[in-house]
């Protein structure tokens, strides 16, 4: 018997809610440490047969593609063309917007003072809807400023005054505003968003990071980036958030990590990888023609 990897998974089951049987198996035992690094090995994370944060969210969205059940149980507060930055509705451009606080002890807040954010950080959320992400935010205890929904619904979680824990790293939280794609990634869930009435994600076959050609992976619907690109036009006249992000030399858009925005002083709009090797995403989000599109429509 493994008796520090039989202990570290029943400690996760408690902390996060699950249950051997989500991995075929019906103790906490060997057989479940096998099942969870065959599980491992399939979504491409370390299999080492612990069920930590990255395992237990593939679990997750695994899991409610089987038992269908995505309802959104989220208890929401419409605010049409507003976002929330110090309590305060600020106006944006874009017509489907709704507040969903999470939970306040999934991030800090901030009292005394103005809060002035000077990045925003981009992620996805590697689950099937802005409604299961929010669960396992707050199961997980963590926290980002918005989510970008499959049918462009962007949803609040936490007002931009406070500082949302979701970059792994204190001081680029302390700086910046977490934006979080609902993408659950892999090629197997297409089925998923037709059987929901979104129609096909597109599929992308050449995204690079850390130097890596990724296997296919599910894209962004266009819906999607028009929402992110009205949330980046609302944030840089709100707080000044510069539209700019890492670039190589040749004004290619780096697609690795930025020391700079890794210690929290780039100025500008950054993915999740640009802060750590230990994280892909938003691979094949093309934040510098976003950028430049956003640049195009305000000269326009």
């Amino acid at each position: 018997m493994n008796w520090f990897k039989i202990r570290y998974n029943k400690r996760s089951a408690k902390k996060y809610g699950w249950e051997p049987s989500w991995f075929g198996a019906t103790e906490f035992d060997n057989e479940l440490i096998k099942n969870i690094k065959e599980f491992q090995e399939l979504h491409d994370l370390k299999a080492d047969g612990l069920c930590g944060p990255a395992t237990y969210r593939r679990a997750y969205t695994n899991k409610l593609v089987y038992i269908d059940n995505t309802e959104d149980v989220m208890q929401t507060e419409i605010k049409k063309n507003r976002i929330f930055c110090n309590g305060v509705p600020i106006s944006i451009k874009w017509d489907k917007i709704e507040i969903s606080w999470i939970n306040d002890k999934c991030f800090s807040k901030v009292k005394n003072k103005i809060r002035k954010p000077t990045m925003v950080v981009t992620h996805w959320d590697a689950t099937l809807s802005a409604a299961s992400c929010k669960r396992i935010l707050e199961k997980r205890k963590i926290s980002t400023h918005f989510v970008i929904d499959n049918d462009g619904t962007i949803y609040q979680m936490v007002d931009t005054q406070h500082i949302a824990w979701h970059a792994g790293n204190r001081k680029v939280n302390n700086v910046s505003v977490g934006i979080d794609f609902s993408n659950a990634y892999y090629l197997k869930y297409q089925g998923y968003y037709r059987k929901k009435g979104f129609g096909n994600r597109p599929i992308l076959s050449d995204s690079r990071v850390h130097g890596h050609k990724l296997k296919p992976h599910l894209g962004y619907y266009p819906v999607q980036i028009e929402a992110y690109k009205a949330l980046l036009k609302c944030l840089d006249a709100h707080y000044g958030i510069e539209l700019k992000c890492p670039l190589e030399v040749g004004g290619q858009m780096l697609c690795g990590v930025s020391e700079e925005a890794a210690d929290g002083k780039f100025k500008g709009v950054v993915s999740h990888y640009h802060l750590t090797t230990r994280k892909i995403d938003c691979a094949g989000l093309e934040i510098d023609e976003i950028i430049q599109e956003i640049k195009e429509e305000k000269n326009a």
